[in-house]
């Protein structure tokens, strides 16, 4: 997913790509506009779908798209249609993968492993790009998505077949039974708002370094590092499932990345920047697979997984947007302000979800 790597993309765009600020925001954003369209649509489908072979297609489309972003990158309208129909055939491909751990035994500890190979791609691909960004360009980054892309593709073979996957549960609820329940619907909102205010932050975590000022080098080092920070959080899910339940690891979670924020707002030097994203890494890594173990608890056969996964996403487009609207000249300030307020918010939503689930549950 190239939102993974959201802060390098905005850096590369406007550092190579004659981009400003505001635009490079607006292409994350159409990118995950479209993830969450076709994730939206599928979540009231995804009992009847093929969605192995959905995948296959969409990962050959998005390649093909990769490649023609490559020679077309430009700050136009054109280039975010592009890059919305990107997000469309990359949205089927991520679905796959989230049904696919919750037809498994231990399906938390899936979630927490992939979290962390998320985190390790991220750390990899934010560091290279900000260091390399001057080498490659932006052509050269989009062929590298392209590769990556590729190599999905050739991996997909290994994922489940679901029309001889046996199912997991007995239950006979239909898509919009799961989907229009009080204890899904807090959850997929507050997914979304999570998102939503990881990525507003995240998309100009990348200009706050450089604006403090340190060096590419230095601010590569640092994305490194925090995005690695990120696997002891997803390995928290690994080594201790849900023993604690939901609401201390996702309480624990989200405090560290209000700290993260907090400090950032009130000073600006290498050692609060340094600590800042290793707290906001920590959090988040450790936050996203007890979210998806949540909705995987709702609707093992994926409605709830897409329906959460596509809020998700239209966070993770919005939040950029409204990062990309508060920001004006290099505020950034206003950004943590505004990730600070949806966390809050996020929070509240999930743990309405968690305790409404289990009440049902007695």
């Amino acid at each position: 997913m190239p939102i993974l790597i959201a802060p390098a993309l905005v850096g590369v765009l406007v550092d190579h790509g004659q981009f400003s600020e505001s635009y490079a925001g607006w292409v994350i954003a159409s990118g995950s506009s479209g993830v969450a369209a076709l994730l939206m649509f599928i979540s009231v489908r995804i009992h009847k779908l093929n969605l192995k072979k959905l995948a296959g297609l969409s990962l050959g489309v998005v390649v093909i798209i990769d490649i023609y972003s490559s020679f077309s990158a430009n700050p136009d309208l054109y280039f975010l249609v592009t890059r919305f129909l990107a997000g469309i055939a990359m949205g089927a491909a991520n679905i796959v993968v989230y049904t696919s751990f919750a037809t498994m035994p231990n399906y938390e500890r899936g979630y927490g492993l992939f979290v962390l190979m998320q985190f390790v791609v991220s750390g990899l691909g934010l560091y290279f790009l900000i260091i390399y960004s001057q080498n490659i360009g932006v052509q050269g980054m989009y062929l590298s998505l392209a590769t990556l892309d590729l190599i999905a593709l050739f991996l997909i073979r290994y994922l489940p077949d679901r029309s001889v996957t046996k199912e997991v549960d007995g239950s006979s609820h239909t898509e919009m039974k799961v989907l229009l329940s009080l204890v899904t619907l807090f959850a997929v909102v507050g997914f979304g708002l999570f998102e939503a205010s990881g990525f507003a932050q995240f998309t100009y975590i990348e200009r706050v370094g450089m604006a403090i000022p340190l060096s590419e080098l230095t601010v590569g080092n640092i994305m490194l590092v925090s995005s690695l920070i990120g696997i002891p959080g997803s390995l928290v899910i690994i080594l201790i499932g849900t023993r604690f339940g939901l609401i201390p690891p996702l309480l624990f979670g989200m405090l560290c990345s209000l700290v993260g924020m907090g400090i950032l707002l009130t000073t600006k030097t290498y050692t609060s920047y340094f600590i800042s994203a290793c707290l906001l890494g920590f959090g988040w890594a450790l936050c996203l697979p007890y979210i998806q173990t949540l909705l995987a608890k709702l609707d093992k056969k994926g409605s709830a997984l897409a329906a959460g996964n596509s809020f998700a996403t239209i966070g993770a487009a919005l939040g950029p947007a409204f990062a990309a609207m508060v920001v004006g000249n290099s505020n950034y300030d206003r950004v943590f302000a505004l990730s600070i307020t949806l966390l809050l918010f996020a929070g509240a939503s999930l743990l309405i979800s968690i305790i409404r689930m289990q009440i049902n549950a007695k």
